[in-house]
């Protein structure tokens, strides 16, 4: 019998746990790219294709999904089955469940099914992205890179092809935008979006690994977002900032809920409120220059019309807007709700599709869960920093939502690391990954 030295042993072990912080590493950068990017990054919005039904799906986009949730999962069933298991909690099954159920009472339920296994795939995505990393350490180093790709791209596009990058008067839907910096995006504001968000990294980079390389990602998101003049994330941002600090700073539950809602309440009454109240849209005009919110006041009236026709199980799971007979019903005499790409509200967008109940499910998963969470997490298990980055994130997005349709909405970077937060901070309860984030 041959034996082996401890030694060989013991470079073995070595080699094996290098080569899977890279396998870890690369799958994380996939991951995390394709989501910034999507499978069709620069898009041309001059081409008149823009305006046609989006009912019809997206063989590369769908592939694309299948290999890269492919992938993940056999990395997750390889090596952290046990934690996926514990991000299926029983609002997210129970949201899900009825998303299924009003896709399949839709006019569209093959499209309607198709989305919502997209749907699904992102969840799992984000889950497995904030179990890839094999310590802080790395997952810091990954988020940081990840950020440097992106903002690379987006000035690239602007330095090189900027009839990609910036708005044109070319544009078919919005020519008004020429001259606002998208990127790598589809449009001005979700490039906002993506700035505000690489912000929230940068801080997390300054305080968990070089100060000098957060303030980098900083300062370059900053510029981008501002030539952007996306004016939701540009104004929403300093609030994040702020409340995220008062409410770590919260002990008591009930003064932690008021803090999370409190701003997207706000919001609420003052948008939707102002559509539905003429005293709260008189508040609106004396307060901001345009109480119309840049038009989206007609489109959250025509929303809130068609969720009354449909109060319980909406329309269908993402099987509203864009589809044929939306778009093929509006003249020049009707409301341009009929041509809007979503409700530029995420919880009215969410309500127009699945019903009421089905928003009260997500907000079940999307706002009291992490609360709980929260609550729940003793402090010592918890990274302040990376916790500070989840609450940001998850923040930023419920107040966001206020003006765009980010919950629950395939292909939105907001979205797909709002859900890995809201997953983090669930993770943040087992002692395995709070030891690991140490």
């Amino acid at each position: 019998m041959t034996t082996v030295p401890l030694d060989t042993w013991g470079s073995r072990a070595a080699e094996a746990a290098a080569n899977d912080r890279i396998i870890r590493g690369v799958l994380f950068l996939t991951t995390l790219t394709y989501m910034w990017l999507t499978p069709a990054p620069f898009p041309d919005l001059s081409d008149a294709s823009a305006l046609a039904s989006r009912a019809d799906g997206n063989i590369i986009s769908q592939a694309s999904a299948i290999i890269v949730t492919g992938a993940l999962a056999i990395f997750a069933w390889t090596n952290r089955l046990h934690l996926v298991v514990k991000a299926v909690t029983p609002f997210l099954i129970l949201t899900l469940l009825w998303f299924a159920c009003t896709a399949a009472l839709s006019a569209y339920p093959a499209l309607a099914g198709r989305r919502l296994v997209l749907a699904m795939f992102v969840v799992f995505q984000s889950t497995v992205l904030v179990l890839l990393p094999q310590d802080r350490d790395q997952f810091v180093r990954l988020l940081a890179a990840g950020a440097f790709i992106v903002l690379a791209l987006c000035y690239a596009g602007v330095i090189f092809v900027p009839e990609l990058s910036i708005h044109q008067v070319t544009d078919i839907a919005e020519p008004q935008l020429a001259g606002n910096w998208r990127g790598c995006f589809a449009h001005k504001n979700g490039a906002g979006a993506g700035m505000a968000i690489l912000i929230i990294y940068g801080i997390y980079v300054c305080r968990a690994l070089n100060g000098a390389l957060g303030a980098l990602i900083i300062t370059l998101a900053a510029v981008f977002l501002f030539f952007t003049e996306s004016k939701s994330p540009i104004v929403l941002l300093p609030l994040v900032l702020l409340f995220s600090v008062v409410f770590v700073r919260l002990r008591n539950p009930i003064a932690k809920f008021a803090a999370a809602v409190g701003v997207p309440a706000i919001i609420a009454v003052l948008t939707i409120g102002s559509v539905q109240f003429d005293a709260v849209y008189g508040v609106v005009e004396k307060l901001i220059s345009d109480p119309t919110f840049t038009g989206r006041n007609d489109i959250w009236e025509f929303t809130l019309q068609h969720i009354a026709q449909r109060p319980i199980f909406g329309f269908g799971y993402q099987a509203f807007w864009g589809t044929s007979e939306l778009v093929n019903s509006w003249s020049w005499l009707d409301s341009w709700g009929y041509r809007a790409s979503d409700a530029h509200n995420g919880f009215l967008n969410i309500a127009v599709m699945t019903g009421l109940v089905g928003l009260a499910l997500a907000l079940g998963w999307a706002v009291l869960q992490p609360l709980l969470d929260l609550v729940r997490t003793p402090p010592e298990r918890v990274d302040p920093a990376l916790n500070m980055m989840f609450i940001q994130l998850w923040l930023f997005f419920l107040y966001l939502c206020g003006f765009e349709s980010e919950l629950f909405t395939n292909g939105s970077i907001v979205w797909f690391m709002a859900a890995a937060s809201i997953i983090g901070m669930r993770f943040q309860l087992t002692t395995e990954y709070a030891a690991e984030a140490a």
